[in-house]
């Protein structure tokens, strides 16, 4: 399977089997529940994050974005207290296949840029009770 994703100003090509956080893409993992409302913020800011549905024991989703950010320590704090979980950079994030344990929710479109990894950060942080509002 092959998709093209426009990032800024060059194209990247998710092609094989897998992607590499921190090679001009990154990944948010938070479970299934929380991340259809994440989602839901998403889509009404109009963007489209590909999403990576893991079918395994723990139901979570796995939001495909542009390269991490710098974020302030409070916002690390509250990722951690919403659990929403983030991989270090060179982890190797298989991408769905022939495997019954992850398949897309939401495959990435050719032209389509992944949201930014704040924007899934702060829509994460919106739809989340425990944060307050922003």
């Amino acid at each position: 399977m092959t998709a093209l994703a426009n990032t800024g100003s060059e194209a990247q090509l998710f092609a094989g089997d897998h992607i590499v956080v921190g090679e001009s893409a990154d990944a948010l993992i938070m479970r299934a529940g929380f991340a259809a409302e994440v989602n839901g913020i998403l889509t009404r800011c109009l963007l489209r994050a590909p999403i990576i549905l893991s079918i395994g024991r723990q139901r979570e989703w796995i939001f495909i974005t542009q390269a991490r950010t710098q974020l302030r320590t409070a916002t690390w704090a509250d990722l951690v207290r919403i659990q929403v979980g983030y991989l270090p950079v060179g982890t190797v994030v298989p991408l769905p296949g022939d495997s019954a344990e992850r398949r897309w929710l939401q495959r990435p479109v050719f032209g389509e840029c992944a949201p930014p990894w704040s924007a899934v950060v702060s829509a994460a942080r919106s739809a989340s009770s425990v944060c307050g509002s922003w």
